[in-house]
């Protein structure tokens, strides 16, 4: 097939690998994207590097990891301006695509391309017009010419917030619903026939504030609270009261996190209807029909949700449900992929998406790359492109660094020197630590210490390691 393929690439934002009904959570619906999923490679072990917005957003611009010194960022830090070597979108540009964003970008100076033709920018649902780092909304711009002067934001809800409650507008005012009617605009009125088009589609649900449309909402306001918690977890007489609404450690009020609970499914949900509205008016009603180059669609997340689990909440954190993301390639209009049909689980990133796009438009990846291309994988010729991966985030009471390598998982708590030890396959949301494996432990220090071996932001001295052996992290709990 010698004819250059469309790219759309689908990111949500804070999305747990198990927000999918596909990936096993039996109380969610998510039937389109399951479907696209199950038909294409589901890559059932795909980890985020950096597991923080901005960080995670370098990363799928460029394919470099966090800890390579023209990514830059190892944390989360508003206001840092970016200027990559390369971007996607403008290696893309520069052969020939039309390129579009449609959503969050969440980088700086707000505006910047970064090789987009053309942004549709809205990094947030919530009214920040004074915001130098959020303050152009043009989601905001279209909703005041809709004649709406409600603040969207008037729900009094933080944008880290665990309290959920029904969105106070119309369904087809909220910021998923118009996210989708942009990408409608571009596909069907905007887009230059004469060449490919490359699209970020870029939501940010389901990330907080947990406010779906009504309609969503009831659907999982009586939906059982299930979350992970682990023997490692500190054992509590109870939730804590008085909690800041974004406190990222509980004990939580299990009846608000069951309203969170509601409140993220519940965008997870809409996106997933969303995204069925999108490709029949385009692509079974609509001018796509007519458009024969093959459809390349990609989908993931920047990182994940605790959403309780081991009463921790939020993301920046090691644990599954921050680090551990959905990620899946779909195909239209060509032949199926040797591997389409069946999941895979080789270790993947979201470095790997640069090198993998790039192989797919014919486009060479620059050299300095951290990714890997998984072309291999979807055309059958290789079950797996790397070994491992090695995941970071800085800052106070969060500092960590995990390594997974075949079933196990190696944490690392900067501040404290703990270290934790899970085994994924026998125990795949962490309830048991084993860290006092020494024979486990050991090579996976080893590894660890190959990784930060010269680094100058941090000491991993062997002798002063503590195996926590099932205790609670202190960094989290403090001491007990």
């Amino acid at each position: 097939m010698n004819e250059r393929p469309n790219i759309l690439l689908i990111t949500t934002d804070q999305q747990r690998f198990d927000a999918l009904a596909l990936n096993g959570d039996r109380d969610i619906s998510t039937p389109n994207l399951d479907h696209w999923a199950s038909d294409g490679v589901n890559f059932s072990r795909a980890y985020v590097t950096c597991p923080s917005c901005i960080a995670a957003r370098r990363t799928i611009l460029t394919g470099l990891h966090p800890s390579n010194p023209l990514h830059g960022l190892r944390g989360y830090q508003d206001g840092l301006e970016f200027d990559p070597p390369w971007t996607l979108p403008g290696l893309l540009g520069d052969a020939g695509y039309q390129t579009q964003l449609v959503g969050k970008l969440h980088l700086f100076p707000q505006g910047k391309r970064y090789g987009f033709d053309h942004l549709v920018l809205s990094e947030t649902g919530s009214a920040r017009d004074r915001s130098r780092f959020v303050g152009r909304n043009d989601y905001l711009t279209w909703l005041r010419r809709q004649g709406e002067t409600t603040n969207p934001s008037s729900h009094g809800i933080w944008g880290n917030s665990w309290v959920g409650r029904p969105f106070q507008l119309d369904e087809n005012l909220h910021h998923s619903s118009w996210l989708v009617e942009e990408a409608i605009e571009f596909l069907e009125h905007r887009r230059d026939p004469s060449c490919p088009f490359f699209m970020h589609l870029s939501f940010v649900a389901p990330h907080p504030p947990l406010v779906p449309p009504r309609d969503y909402w009831d659907r999982y306001a009586d939906k059982p609270y299930r979350p992970h918690v682990g023997s490692w977890t500190p054992l509590f007489d109870g939730p804590r009261r008085g909690l800041i609404p974004d406190s990222g450690v509980g004990p939580f009020d299990p009846a608000e996190m069951q309203r969170a609970q509601a409140g993220y499914h519940g965008l997870v949900n809409h996106v997933d209807d969303r995204l069925s509205h999108l490709f029949q008016q385009v692509y079974q009603h609509g001018a796509a029909d007519n458009d024969p180059r093959p459809l390349w669609i990609l989908f993931t997340s920047d990182h994940g949700e605790m959403l309780g689990d081991h009463e921790l909440f939020r993301k920046a954190l090691p644990y599954e449900g921050s680090a551990h993301v959905p990620f899946f390639i779909h195909a239209r209009n060509m032949p199926r992929p040797a591997a389409a049909g069946r999941p895979s689980d080789a270790l993947v990133s979201l470095e790997d998406l640069l090198p993998t796009i790039c192989d797919m438009a014919g486009v060479a990846t620059p050299a300095g790359v951290d990714g890997r291309s998984l072309m291999p994988i979807l055309t059958g010729q290789a079950d797996r492109v790397r070994d491992e991966v090695f995941g970071e985030h800085s800052g106070k009471n969060r500092a960590n660094h995990f390594l997974v390598r075949d079933r196990l998982k190696y944490i690392w708590l900067a501040e404290s020197n703990e270290e934790q030890l899970f085994d994924l396959d026998k125990d795949p949301w962490e309830l048991t630590d084993i860290s006092d494996r020494r024979e486990l432990l050991e090579p996976m220090r080893r590894a660890m210490a190959d990784h930060l071996a010269g680094r100058t932001d941090c000491r991993y001295d062997l002798s002063a390691l503590e195996p926590l052996a099932n205790r609670p992290p202190t960094p989290f709990f403090g001491a007990r």
